[in-house]
């Protein structure tokens, strides 16, 4: 806990004393000790949609024509949709300039508009993500209220999507509002009794912590449930959490973070960390896709990175899909160059030099390791070009092909 994200103005040096070495997640990821993040903003709201409707109330108007019509609205709406970025921000002097984002209402993503496209989004990724659910994923929510609503549009949407909840029953602040007294109970009872159905088991209120822990082996694939990656039906694909889990908890089964709510610092670090535990090829990084004030969160995100990679994030982010083929292509070419320098045509034979194939062993590694990553981001050897839009951010699109087909590679 450093100065900027002090906990009741302490930091981890006031309680512990002095830092006597750092060893910081870009250390760990470089090293090979956890796996990068491929991390992707994901609007589910047009952000020229929203600085209209911000700018339109900020100006006191009712329509763009209404703005127009008087100086002063014309001037306020003007300066809302030109010069005022989606996200706020620090200046210089430390004073903070609010962004579009810092306009909209929190009411604004607890509609069934944004819900439904994160319900949308995770299922339409869902194969790919999960490697045909042999991994899994958590999705974190903002209250108790909105992870029962995630908890029952999933399971109306994809009811063999095998998804539960988790969250502390004795919270008040749930969220659930004017929903009633009961609406928090009855969801729990709800998730209780699909858990029980769908494993043959009894849980009930009064052993919720060994329904906890029950999720935890299960999600982790630990203790009596170590081999059910032999039996699918047992398995858990989606847990829906709003605190709990995202810290210590380690299973190498997980390898995507669906995230909506605002998180900053050390919660982010941690969050994203259930993602980036080692498991081999089928598993080259963490998957984050985050919708809740996304240009806000990415700011947190970035703060974050600097805070606690030493602001040396280098190797923190993989590269998304178009670097990965560029990097196949130029390594395809290397080692295409290998073998006509021996004089050896279409791969039929390795070259007589040792020192050659132990060259070939090291680009083959290389090529391997991006392919791994592109698949997991939506290659696929029947498609040969891709746009690069990346998702989103920037709308920047640029377009690659792929060098090599799948016999040429086999």
């Amino acid at each position: 806990i450093h100065e900027e994200n002090q906990v009741n103005s302490n930091t981890t040096t006031d309680v512990f004393g002095n830092e006597l070495h750092r060893y910081s997640i870009a250390d760990g990821i470089r090293d090979g000790n956890v796996l990068g993040f491929d991390p992707y903003k994901m609007p589910t709201f047009k952000d020229s949609e929203l600085r209209k409707e911000i700018a339109l109330q900020q100006a006191k108007a009712d329509s763009v024509t209404d703005a127009m019509a008087e100086p002063a609205k014309k001037k306020k709406f003007n300066h809302f949709m030109n010069d005022v970025p989606m996200a706020g921000f620090k200046d210089a002097a430390g004073k903070y300039h609010k962004g579009i984002e810092d306009y909209i209402p929190k009411s604004q993503y607890l509609t069934e508009a944004h819900q439904d496209k994160v319900v949308a989004d995770i299922l339409d990724k869902w194969d790919v993500l999960s490697q045909g659910s042999k991994f899994h994923a958590i999705l974190a929510t903002n209250s108790i209220a909105e992870a029962i609503d995630y908890y029952r549009r999933l399971k109306a949407e994809k009811p063999e999507l095998k998804t539960s909840a988790l969250f502390d029953p004795n919270i008040e602040n749930d969220g659930s509002g004017d929903r009633g007294p009961t609406f928090k109970g009855d969801g729990l009872e709800e998730i209780m009794a699909d858990y029980n159905v769908r494993y043959g088991l009894e849980f009930d209120f009064a052993r919720h912590s060994a329904f906890k822990k029950d999720i935890a082996a299960r999600l982790a694939h630990k203790e009596q449930y170590k081999n059910i990656h032999k039996e699918p039906s047992k398995q858990l694909d989606l847990l829906i959490v709003v605190d709990q889990m995202l810290t210590g908890f380690d299973s190498k089964w997980l390898n995507t973070l669906y995230l909506d709510k605002v998180i900053k610092y050390q919660n982010i670090i941690q969050a994203f960390s259930r993602t980036n535990r080692l498991f081999g090829p089928d598993k080259p990084h963490g998957i984050v896709r985050y919708y809740r004030y996304p240009h806000t969160m990415e700011q947190h995100i970035n703060d974050a990175v600097k805070l606690y990679s030493g602001d040396k994030p280098i190797g923190l982010f993989v590269d998304r899909l178009a670097s990965n083929i560029e990097l196949m292509n130029r390594v395809s070419a290397d080692i295409s160059e290998l073998f006509a320098s021996s004089g050896i045509e279409n791969f039929e034979t390795l070259p007589d030099d040792v020192e050659l194939c132990a060259k070939f062993t090291d680009l083959f590694n290389t090529f391997n390791k991006h392919l791994e990553a592109a698949k997991v981001q939506g290659l696929n050897w029947e498609q040969s070009t891709y746009t690069d839009s990346l998702e989103g951010e920037s709308g920047v699109e640029r377009e690659v092909t792929l060098a090599i087909d799948e016999l040429t590679y086999m």
